[in-house]
């Protein structure tokens, strides 16, 4: 069997469906990260700089010993079939060990594989946009354009972006919307929508894939390569001739009619993949002489600090699950989907463990102030079990000011205090109470089952969440059966023999579930669930047909996670079945609880039966002002 070991400083999707998970302030990644490395070198993980490195003889004794000392041996012993993995936040130092030590452990070139980066020599993203904000402010710029992207939103504060551009005399932009880049820009040129592109792409091993529109452009959009072949171009091509004239470069003397198609057909490239290789690390001995130097300034702090000490508080930015980097948050099914670890919706918030909360003296949905290198923000504070101590999160992608009619104004903008000397991470965060509060719109302890309140909440989470390990299986194969006691189902007619014909299911794999939610936005898609909004939700009136709950347990500073999806079951004796006066909700004879839409009169009783409570209904008559013909084939929300 696998087995995944996670170490992070808030809870992710994949901390919740680790095996094992470590929490840990951001900062202290590359202490144990080091540690890790001694440990390996100590159970003999050989390499050409020997058996141990002396440096590294500090680290073992780093801010998680035995679990650490899990990792190593369970390394060791399956060498060649594991893989370590750093997060793309982490520094190029502990990417630069990571590597080192797959390399030792004979994972290179088996569960990892390495191709050449095309261009080394090109500066990163951070140093390329703050040479173009200092061209901008210099005047060295006469004409900018800005294909896609909103950097007048999202580029290191300290940049001031948006006013470099006002330096620029002509700035023009190609976006998908008028935002805040667009605001700030003299041109604002409409862009096709991929949808309608032709375009082409390399995948991350190299290979090159064709990008085919399905519709004409409906507005008269324009594609990135097609604006630049303006610029370029005498006479300017089309995207089908500029991808068609790349496919030939590519293709060489092979560039037939047949060859064209089948690469349309494919959607690649064939051949055209970067080499792939096992890397041999440059300069161990420097990468663990780095390392050292990592172990030798370790303070001995178990967790970080959850003092309230402002000089220790660290602050952590993640990209929202649903907002992205901000490029979505126009997007209200995203908005509304609940967030899949916190559960919250229309807002974004100051995540912080118990103990840091405590320590603090702050509670849920108290807005305090961040002040973080010589700037604040207020949030509302959202606590968090299994965050590390010390650590405050925030998701980026909110606090739009020009995302347009749903997303402008919705959180708050995180990005306000995200500087070019800590894009990802850092320490010097303070944090205030200011004796305001604001109501987080989170759905996880809504549709209690009865009316006990909140104190129902264990109760279900005893009759949803059957869960036992291997051994309780070998034991007890009906184990979750026996969970829970249910009285016969006693149906109030003779249901129809149902053996014969179709017998549809669907079946959830719990073991795999990771929360994330996607089903349920392709549930609402696909059956044009509306929308409530934040205030209809802070009323339970959510109208997702699907819902995945998020469970804890064990204690506060270390727990569990179990994620629930939640859907109507279509139990053979359904209980909704059994109460509607007007048979509205029926049993097909192929097993299906069905709907007819036009006989419903909005009694509720099928929902107040539901022992899942997946039944929902709109609360308000958003087709009051259809035809009586046109509500006959309208979803009354059900």
């Amino acid at each position: 069997m696998n087995r995944l070991y996670a170490i992070e400083a808030t809870y992710t999707v994949t901390g919740s469906a680790a095996d094992h998970r470590f929490a840990l302030p951001m900062h202290l990644i590359p202490v144990i990260a080091g540690q890790l490395a001694a440990e390996l070198y100590r159970l003999g993980m050989a390499g050409p700089e020997g058996r141990s490195h002396d440096g590294l003889a500090g680290a073992a004794s780093g801010p998680a010993p035995a679990f650490v000392r899990s990792i190593a041996e369970d390394l060791v012993t399956n060498r060649g079939r594991g893989l370590i993995v750093a997060g793309p936040r982490q520094a190029a130092e502990v990417h630069a060990l990571v590597h080192l030590l797959n390399e030792r452990l004979g994972n290179a070139g088996v569960t990892v594989s390495y191709a050449d980066d095309p261009d080394p020599k090109r500066p990163s993203h951070a140093e390329s946009i703050r040479a173009l904000a200092e061209d901008a402010r210099a005047g060295s710029i006469d004409t900018l354009l800005i294909l896609g992207g909103n950097p007048a939103y999202d580029a290191p504060v300290d940049l001031e972006f948006a006013q470099a551009l006002g330096r620029i005399p002509t700035a023009i932009r190609l976006g998908l919307f008028e935002d805040e880049t667009s605001q700030a820009c003299a041109w604002h040129l409409p862009r096709a929508h991929y949808l309608e592109a032709w375009g082409d792409a390399r995948g991350d091993d190299g290979t090159v894939g064709i990008v085919q529109p399905l519709i004409a452009p409906l507005y008269g959009g324009r594609t990135p390569i097609e604006l630049l072949s303006i610029c370029m171009d005498d006479p300017p091509a089309g995207g089908h001739d500029i991808v068609r004239r790349t496919f030939a470069s590519l293709a060489g003397g092979l560039d037939t009619e047949s060859a064209w198609k089948k690469a349309l057909v494919d959607g690649i490239v064939e051949g055209t993949a970067h080499p792939l290789h096992a890397t041999q690390t440059a300069d161990p001995a420097a990468i663990l002489a780095r390392f050292a130097e990592f172990a030798a300034g370790w303070s001995g702090e178990s967790d970080g600090s959850g003092s309230g000490d402002s000089e220790a508080l660290e602050l952590v930015f993640c990209q929202d699950p649903k907002a992205y980097d901000g490029r979505f948050a126009n997007n209200s099914w995203l908005q509304e989907l609940p967030d899949p670890m916190t559960k919250m919706t229309w807002d974004n918030a100051a995540v912080m463990s118990p103990a840091t909360a405590a320590s603090l003296g702050i509670k849920a949905d108290d807005v305090v102030t961040l002040r973080f290198h010589g700037r604040s923000l207020d949030l509302p504070a959202y606590v968090m079990p299994g965050t590390a101590k010390g650590t405050v999160a925030v998701s980026l992608g909110h606090g739009r000011t020009a995302a347009g009619s749903v997303g402008t104004a919705v959180g708050a903008d995180g990005y306000l205090l995200r500087a070019s000397d800590a894009m990802d991470s850092g320490l010097g965060l303070a944090v205030s109470a200011t004796g305001r509060r604001h109501k987080l719109a989170c759905t996880q302890e809504h549709h209690a089952i009865d009316m006990v309140g909140l104190r129902e909440i264990n109760r279900r989470v005893g009759e949803l969440v059957r869960s036992g390990d291997l051994e309780t299986y070998k034991k007890h194969p009906e184990f979750a059966k026996e969970l829970v006691e249910s009285p016969p189902a006693a149906p109030l007619w003779k249901e129809p023999d149902l053996t014969a014909g179709h017998q549809w299911g669907m079946a959830i794999d719990l073991s795999s579930c990771i929360g994330c939610g996607a089903c349920a936005l392709a549930c609402q898609a696909e059956n044009n669930v509306p929308v409530v909004g934040r205030e209809q939700v802070l009323k339970s009136r959510e109208m997702h047909w699907l819902r995945i709950d998020r469970y804890f347990s064990g204690g506060p500073d270390d727990p569990t996670v179990v994620h629930q999806p939640v859907a109507c079951v279509h139990c053979e004796n359904a209980p909704c079945e059994q109460v509607c006066p007007v048979n509205a909700t029926v049993h097909s004879s192929e097993g299906l609880n069905q709907m007819v839409y036009n006989r419903c009169v909005g009694t509720r009783y099928c929902s107040n039966n539901c022992p899942y409570k997946v039944r929902r209904f709109n609360w308000f008559n958003n087709h009051r002002d259809l035809a009586p013909i046109e509500k006959m084939v309208s979803n009354p929300e059900v």
